[in-house]
């Protein structure tokens, strides 16, 4: 088995086999009490500002900032071209015809402004960074969100049922492992969530200390990022404990078909665990010259082969990784990294549908917006073009529709869409055209104050006909930059005529 060899001149991480799983029922776990410390005076203005900027009442509820409305809209204006992007359609760029529905609802996530930290602690601020999913036996869709500190911190799975139009979250993630205000805890989730053995939705938990936690902070109690399943169908969540000593977790899948957690942690620790064994079966380090990609993960169901881009600093074309679960050895390919159009440079792998589509390809998008397809049989990498003609490119999740002819995404992910019109995009394979099925910004700002600053999740349903967002955003003067501080999600009905195979 692998193990870990030594870094940055200390000796990173030591190899602990998983353990058993603990289940906490869903009936013993009780909600967290309401903090009776005042809020902080940042917190103060963001609540005011918030207050001033919900036109509608979406994060106010009976005099609480805990909203569960949820909003349906169907409008022309979805198709209008915002201003300062006019000049980026045309050629392959297009303009859908008919207007999408779209719900759009706050995630009722607690506390909705925070409260004074303790001393040298920080305040908390909510954000998505997950992969969402969806459960085809319940249609229900499931992401993440938490408050992005390490003491007090919150984390929560959140689930949307579109049946019933609403919105919920399962119990907080560090209050189910018993970390109290005292103990550093994560706020993060990073990576995918995952369906494996029925109801059971998998994931790994992240730190928000950088680079890593402090001695003060380890001496807490805290030994590193968890593996965990959540019955979507019980409630019962279950901890697997840490499988690396250390190490957190900012991007993790599931092999599905075999029934391993791969993860890859802050310094590129790679983690390959067997789900039914419960073992380590690599945990350490690449060999010298490769790093698993921290973003991404391509996990190829028919051959289990894992595929990223290099991220060394010394392989200026990111090269593609490959990682073989039968030979348990990672190896780089020739294949590299496609050449961004608008920049002239490469960069490493950032997004990634989830399968192989009809075609037997994987499509992904670069760091700074370049589309490519990976051919995993081949192992080939085809240039397909730049995601998005505007500055805001960076794009952090893809879905492929179950016919595979169409891509979704939307660029501006990290706080920033709003200020390309934050639009929903469907990239044709067979003709390589981009079409905007709706721009989401100016309208939600306009009608309900709220400035959708962008997504690190896209997810359809599985007939292709509904995509689910959650977007980072806040109800801010939507000139500011890098908007976050209160999650939303919309559920966006993809017309028939727009989207027909």
């Amino acid at each position: 088995m692998p193990t870990s060899g030594t870094k940055r001149g200390s000796a990173r991480p030591e190899v602990t086999v998983g353990r058993k799983g603990v289940v906490y029922k869903a009936e013993a776990i009780k909600d967290i009490k309401e903090d009776n410390r005042p809020h902080s005076e940042a917190e103060v203005k963001r609540k005011e500002t918030a207050e001033q900027y919900d036109k509608q009442g979406m994060l106010v509820e009976e005099g609480k900032f805990s909203s569960s409305k949820v909003v349906i809209d169907e409008d022309e204006q979805f198709l209008a071209v915002p201003d300062h992007v006019q000049q980026h359609i045309g050629g392959d760029f297009v303009m859908a015809k008919i207007p999408p529905k779209v719900e759009f609802g706050m995630i009722p996530a607690q506390p909705t402004f925070f409260h004074e930290p303790d001393e040298g602690k920080v305040t908390g601020l909510w954000s998505n960074w997950c992969l969402s999913n969806y459960y085809g036996p319940t249609g229900k869709f499931y992401g993440a969100v938490g408050d992005h500190i390490g003491y007090n911190a919150h984390l929560y799975i959140v689930e949307y049922d579109p049946a019933t139009r609403s919105v919920r979250c399962f119990p907080e993630i560090n209050k189910v492992l018993g970390r109290t205000r005292d103990v550093f805890g994560d706020g993060k989730i990073h990576g995918w969530l995952d369906f494996y053995d029925g109801p059971n939705l998998w994931f790994c938990t992240y730190w928000c200390e950088y680079p890593e936690p402090k001695e003060e902070d380890w001496a807490t109690g805290y030994d590193g990022g968890h593996i965990m399943s959540l019955n979507v169908e019980t409630g019962d969540i279950t901890d697997y404990g840490v499988p690396v000593v250390r190490a957190s977790w900012p991007h993790h899948r599931v092999d599905t078909k075999r029934g391993i957690m791969y993860g890859v942690g802050f310094f590129h620790e790679f983690l390959a665990w067997d789900i039914a064994a419960q073992e380590v079966l690599w945990g350490g380090y690449l060999p010298e010259g490769m790093n698993w990609n921290t973003r991404v993960m391509c996990i190829d169901e028919p051959t289990g082969r894992v595929f990223c881009s290099n991220q060394h600093a010394g392989d200026a074309e990111s090269h593609v990784l490959r990682y073989d679960p039968s030979e348990n050895r990672c190896v780089q390919l020739d294949a590299h990294m496609p050449k961004n159009a608008i920049t002239g440079k490469y960069n490493t792998m950032r997004a990634n549908t989830k399968h192989r589509g009809p075609d037997g390809l994987f499509y992904g998008q670069t760091q700074d917006g370049q589309m490519f397809a990976l051919d995993p049989e081949t192992e080939i990498v085809t240039d397909k073009g730049i995601n998005w003609p505007g500055e805001q490119r960076y794009t952090a999740s893809m879905e492929r529709s179950p016919g595979g002819r169409y891509i979704y995404y939307c660029p501006g992910a990290h706080g920033r869409g709003f200020m390309e019109g934050s639009p929903l995009v469907q990239y044709d394979t067979e003709t390589g055209k981009r079409k905007i099925m709706a721009f989401l910004h100016p309208y939600h700002c306009e009608k309900y104050g709220y400035t959708t600053g962008g997504t690190f999740t896209i997810k359809l349903d599985d007939a292709g006909e509904r995509v689910f967002i959650i977007w980072n955003g806040a109800y801010i003067d939507p000139q500011t930059s890098d908007v976050f501080g209160n999650t939303s999600f919309m559920n966006v009905y993809l017309p028939e005529a727009e989207r027909r195979e």
